[in-house]
């Protein structure tokens, strides 16, 4: 395993955001090396930070659906539930997901600042392209959105991460929150 370290852990010229950019690219290596690649550049360690924020993202919890679903299914009689399921109780049971570590969603909020230096000319394709393919969306759904081809998706996937690479290694010890 390659150490990759954040930088000093203290002393003045190092703010406490700063430190967490650091810290966050770390876990960026960290994450490309257990993907599989050897010696893994700066633009594996931001594509597997913003595949993991996308990750994150979808498992933070919706309120919403758990509500609709606890009430709507709680004042059915055990009959009518032994229906819905086909009235046998072994079912296949759909298990969610884990949620979110506290440590993944601070990761996931300093990734998505990051989105903002990843637009191009037409920033918002760019942003989206990126983010989209990073959350798992077809190449053929994004080439239809923004009306583009497939080959062009993946260019600008390339562009905004070399510009969010360059934004990273040139800015991050200059840079306040």
């Amino acid at each position: 395993m390659i150490a990759h370290e954040p930088g000093p852990r203290c002393g003045r010229e190092s703010s406490k955001a700063e430190f967490r950019t650091k810290l966050t690219i770390q876990h960026g290596y960290k994450l490309a090396e257990e993907a599989g690649r050897d010696q893994p550049s700066l633009k594996d360690a931001i594509w597997e930070l913003l595949m993991e924020a996308a990750d994150t993202l979808k498992r933070l919890p919706n309120r919403e659906r758990g509500w609709l679903t606890a009430t709507s299914r709680a004042h059915w009689p055990e009959v009518v539930r032994d229906f819905d399921t086909g009235g046998s109780r072994s079912r296949v049971v759909r298990l969610r997901r884990a949620p979110a570590s506290a440590e993944a969603i601070d990761r996931m909020d300093e990734v998505l600042q990051w989105l903002v230096h990843a637009g191009g000319a037409k920033p918002q394709r760019d942003v989206g392209v990126l983010f989209g393919l990073a959350c798992g969306l077809k190449v053929m759904s994004l080439k239809q959105r923004y009306g583009c081809g497939r080959r062009t998706v993946y260019d600008i996937r390339d562009r905004s991460l070399l510009r969010l690479c360059k934004w990273l290694s040139g800015d991050v010890g200059k840079r306040r929150y």
